[in-house]
């Protein structure tokens, strides 16, 4: 689902309320993903949630917000005056019942951090910023997965 922001600003003395819409990282993810893993002949599936039956090879994207950052905007709990800018974190993934879900994160991650600026499918991306990756064996399973961590800088649209 899009986010929505409204913010105030004043035009020469008229106080009126800009409405941005930003756009479903997630799904714009699971759509550059999948583009980019298959130009490189990769058979990953990629997802925001697990399907049943679970694919053997998968990255599932889920934009996480609550997990913590290290920065002084976050820390201070303020954000720039640049409100046409969605700073989603999102963690990704990545397993391999085969055992080379490390070889996936890594991939997934070097796609990502090429990917900015630039286009992420149609969403402008200003900025990837890796928060890094993590062997994170799944407890439930115990299959192979690593879980990589990155904060998207996309820009929104200003909605009349």
């Amino acid at each position: 689902m899009a986010k929505y922001l409204s913010r105030s600003i004043s035009v020469q003395g008229l106080d009126m309320n800009e409405r941005i819409l930003f756009p479903d990282i997630e799904q714009t993810l699971v759509g550059y993903l999948t583009t980019q893993l298959a130009a490189v002949s990769d058979t990953a599936t990629v997802v925001t949630r697990v399907p049943d039956p679970r694919p053997t090879r998968m990255v599932r994207v889920v934009r996480n917000d609550r997990k913590a950052r290290v920065d002084v905007e976050d820390r201070e709990g303020r954000r720039s005056a640049q409100l046409i800018l969605d700073r989603s974190r999102v963690v990704l993934e990545c397993t391999d019942d085969a055992g080379a879900a490390a070889t996936l994160a890594a991939l997934v991650r070097s796609i990502l951090s090429a990917a900015a600026p630039g286009y992420l499918g149609t969403v402008w991306c200003d900025q990837v910023e890796d928060a890094g990756m993590e062997n994170d064996t799944d407890p439930a399973t115990a299959a192979p997965r690593y879980t990589l961590v990155a904060d998207l800088i996309v820009r929104g649209t200003v909605l009349a």
